[in-house]
């Protein structure tokens, strides 16, 4: 039998944490979290928070939703205009690279300021990458200042992995941290991919985390750097 046939299991799943103490703080991130930790003093009215997929912009955007009392959208409620305009307060809106309602942005960008709230915008690229079909709405977007979220480096890397661990309540113990970190592909996405697919294959196996499990679902999904 293929050693990675299984049935899944459906498991009692834990919340994850995102709370402003469980971010992973490193060389990588610090611009963007320095920015959040001095959101009271802004003299600017918005912010783009720049990364990778999973490089915790969501979880930054949580810790303004409950630490400053923003309002969170996604893209999807700007294209389909499925707000009150009337009642926002300080705003996130995530994932901009997918709003195509370039006219309601802007209208959600010029109200906000007349109301005098901050708004933060998380997107995967730069608004030089995006095509914005909009002048006044580009140059507006330009006028932001940007915080980049980098590649990890070891130290978010090592934090990332030990909270999603947790999260997960998955044991890894020093020498697979170390392996991972050492071995598979540097990227956000992939390490979170990589716990998940441990986790499940763990439960479903039953199985304790090992650096020759690890190595073998290394090998069969292309986690290997």
């Amino acid at each position: 039998m293929n050693d990675f046939s299984y049935q899944k299991s459906l498991p009692l799943r834990l919340r994850p944490s995102f709370g402003r103490h469980d971010f992973i703080v490193g060389v990588s991130n610090n611009e963007a979290i320095s920015w959040v930790d001095n959101f009271l003093t802004w003299k600017e009215d918005g912010l783009i928070i720049i990364g990778p997929g999973s490089s915790g912009k969501s979880h930054l955007a949580n810790v303004c939703k409950h630490k400053y009392n923003c309002d969170i959208l996604e893209a999807n409620d700007i294209n389909n205009e499925d707000i009150n305009i009337l009642n926002l307060n300080d705003l996130i809106i995530e994932n901009i690279e997918k709003i195509k309602n370039f006219n309601f942005f802007l209208h959600i960008i010029n109200i906000l300021k007349e109301k005098r709230h901050k708004l933060i915008l998380t997107s995967k690229y730069t608004i030089q990458d995006m095509e914005v079909k909009l002048e006044d709405l580009s140059s507006r977007l330009l006028a932001f200042p940007q915080a980049k979220i980098l590649l990890p480096t070891d130290d978010v890397l090592r934090g990332i992995i030990i909270k999603l661990s947790k999260d997960k309540a998955l044991p890894l113990n020093n020498g697979v941290i170390n392996f991972i970190i050492n071995h598979t592909e540097r990227s956000y996405l992939a390490i979170h991919k990589l716990i998940n697919e441990l986790d499940q294959l763990a439960l479903d196996k039953k199985k304790k985390i090992t650096i020759p499990f690890v190595k073998l679902v290394c090998e069969k999904k292309s986690y290997y750097n």
